[in-house]
């Protein structure tokens, strides 16, 4: 049974490679294109970019600043972010978000140089490392001050680090739990392929590290803490305005995108159809390729997901250019994913004028779809090895 879906794994990448004649030719000319695009998004998104970062104002930061400085809950993130933040927190707001304007430059340089691992010709390289610092959602958690770039890098360290050295990448997977609803998609993988031991490890380490903001914060804290997780309720949305919920991409978002009320039943049914997904590919896959997956099912598995943090389709994309699936099949899935990221970001209504305003998009949201199809395709092209190649070029 192995042996046949191998060969029909094989024959459906050798008909998709007689059916584009010339593609290796070709490729070269597509990936300047793909350049030309990004220096595009670069030109229109750089300058604003950067007169934030000198000037301000810290925005969405100011609400993880508030809560480092003064030794307070963060909201429904884990009480380990006040000890991550409190260093720069000493410093003057302004002080603190170029700080950490800085910091999530770094990681997004580290991203574009793993990323780069997977590819070798002048064109792809240029592509690549293009890639991140040209993505709408990275210059939006960039100016608002979001943690997006540095969970990114954190997963892709982590879920690449799976197959090497598990305990440590389960160890460095927990710090994902600063921001938790991105461990659900890690966990369930490590469920699925039995790996209880790492489980055990994520779940230990992020509760160790949850203590240590819990001491600093206070022990009253711990009380507080898990009213707030009691009173979010059954819909995600719950704590948003209307307008607010406009900004969610994960399924919550993709309904309103329809024009539909964000029904939350409809939003589980799409998770677990998602998760369905999730569970083939896994199936069907070993290493880095199913490392690939569990990148591409971190926003599908969420049901909370806001547009900025749509930038961890680089997770997706730099774990897919590093494994062994045909070069045809990696580079359409990466330019395919970029592109609904783009056209996602382009149908948000931010910034919005009427903060209270009603719900509403300009287009359809389409990465959460475009995700779970790339992780079908990726499965149905991707040979199950035992020891699969990692980071082959193309």
């Amino acid at each position: 049974m192995f042996a046949t879906r191998v060969r029909t794994t094989s024959s459906l990448a050798a008909v998709l490679d007689a059916a584009v004649p010339g593609f290796r030719a070709l490729a070269p000319y597509a990936l300047l294109a793909i350049v030309g695009v990004e220096l595009a998004l670069l030109t229109a998104f750089l300058p604003g970019t950067v007169d934030r970062s000198l000037h301000g104002p810290t925005a969405d930061f100011h609400n993880l600043y508030g809560p480092a400085h003064n030794r307070e809950l963060p909201g429904l993130y884990s009480p380990f972010l006040v000890v991550l933040l409190y260093p720069i927190a000493l410093l003057p707001e302004m002080d603190a978000y170029r700080v950490f304007f800085g910091l999530n430059v770094a990681c997004l340089v580290a991203v574009a140089l793993v990323m780069q691992g997977g590819v070798r010709s002048f064109e792809a390289k240029a592509a690549v490392a293009l890639a991140p610092v040209a993505l709408p959602q990275v210059h939006w958690a960039l100016r608002l001050g979001h943690l997006t770039p540095i969970i990114a890098l954190l997963l892709i360290a982590s879920l690449m680090l799976l197959q090497t050295r598990p305990r440590h990448a389960a160890a460095l997977l927990a710090l994902v739990s600063i921001k938790p609803q991105y461990l659900i998609a890690p966990v369930l993988f490590l469920f699925w392929k039995r790996r209880f031991r790492l489980v055990a490890i994520v779940i230990a380490t992020s509760a160790l590290l949850a203590g240590l903001g819990f001491a600093v914060i206070g022990p009253d804290s711990v009380r507080q803490f898990v009213a707030y997780y009691l009173d979010w309720g059954p819909n995600s949305t719950d704590n948003l305005l209307p307008v607010q919920q406009s900004w969610m991409i994960s399924w919550t978002g993709f309904q309103l995108s329809l024009g539909q009320p964000a029904n939350p039943l409809l939003t589980l049914d799409l998770v677990i159809l998602s998760l369905g997904v999730a569970l083939f590919a896994w199936a069907r896959t070993a290493g880095a390729a199913s490392a690939a997956v569990t990148g591409l099912m971190l926003i599908p598995l969420t049901p909370y997901a806001q547009f900025y943090d749509g930038a961890l389709v680089l997770v997706a994309i730099a774990l897919i250019l590093r494994t062994d699936t045909p070069v045809m099949v990696r580079g359409a899935l990466s330019a395919a994913l970029y592109l609904a990221a783009v056209a996602t970001q382009a149908s948000i209504p931010f910034p919005v004028k009427d903060v209270l305003g009603p719900a509403h998009t300009n287009g359809i949201y389409w990465l959460a779809p475009a995700l779970v199809l790339s992780a079908a395709t990726f499965a149905i092209f991707t040979v199950r090895a035992s020891n699969p190649k990692e980071g082959a070029p193309w």
